[in-house]
Parts: C-alpha cells; structure tokens; sequence
C-alpha cells in the first residue's frame, strides 16, 4: 500500500495542476475508477493536506518552475527509460521538483547493482514525502507518534 500512495498523489497532483479540477471531483474519479483503495486514497489525500498546512505555516520558499536537472549517461543508464519517464512525469506534475530529484538520485546511487524498479523510487519519494519534523499538530496525519492519544 505505501508505495501506491506515490501513485495516487500522481493522479491527484495531475488532476490538480494540469487538468485543473477540484479535489472532490479528483476523489470522486479515483473512487470510480476503482484503481486504489480507499485507505491508500484517503491517506495520499492526508499528505496532500499536510504539505498544503505546513507550507502555510512555514511560509515555504518560492520554487523555480524553469529550474531543471539534466541527468548524467550514469544516472540514465541505472535508472533506464522507463523509470526517467516515471520521474519526468512526476516532476510535470509537480509532484517532485530539481531538489527532490537530487535527493532521489543520491538514494538510487547507493542501491547495489541491478535494476532499480518504480517500487524502489516510489518508496524513495514516500520517505521522502513524511516529514517528521513538521509544525503540524501531533494527531492530525495520517502516522501517528507514540505519544499521541486516540479517544
């Protein structure tokens, strides 16, 4: 399940910035099409939220949209054409950016040699994704720390 979640925050991602259409038209879609289910939907959703609070309250910096990271004929080779068309289109929409992409390259390099699958990145991306520093309240995601309560 979390590596689908990479998956569903694509499609909500590519529903949000290049379809442009409204989260509850995005959930209802998803919901439809039958693809995921629901608790890796509703906690992709709760990611989403998340970033948007902390961004909020952070007052998170500006990123340049025309910034781009060429890869080397290295990183092309171990990634292969399937996995670059991957991060392409997760960078197209919006879900990852140069910084991300960086950091998921450092991650891919010190896998042992062999194929590097979609799974293994989404898994980069999902790491990198749950940020256990935020500002958000201890409660309110989708993980929970060992000292907060259910009631």
């Amino acid at each position: 399940m979390t590596a689908k979640i990479v998956e569903v925050l694509a499609k909500i991602l590519e529903g949000i910035n290049i379809n442009q259409i409204s989260l509850d038209e995005i959930s209802k879609i998803l919901s439809e099409r039958n693809e995921f289910d629901k608790q890796t939907v509703s906690a992709a959703f709760s990611l989403i939220y998340d970033k948007i609070l902390v961004h909020k309250i952070s007052g998170a910096k500006v990123r340049d949209k025309k910034a781009f990271r060429v890869l080397t004929d290295e990183e092309k080779e171990i990634l292969g054409k399937e996995n670059i068309n991957y991060l392409i289109y997760l960078m197209n929409v919006g879900l990852v950016d140069t910084d991300d992409m960086e950091m998921i390259m450092e991650q891919i390099l010190l896998f042992p040699e062999g194929d590097i699958t979609k799974e293994d990145i989404n898994w980069i991306i999902f790491i990198s994704l749950v940020d256990f520093n935020s500002e958000i309240l201890p409660g309110s995601r989708v993980l929970l720390y060992s000292s907060d309560r259910i009631n």
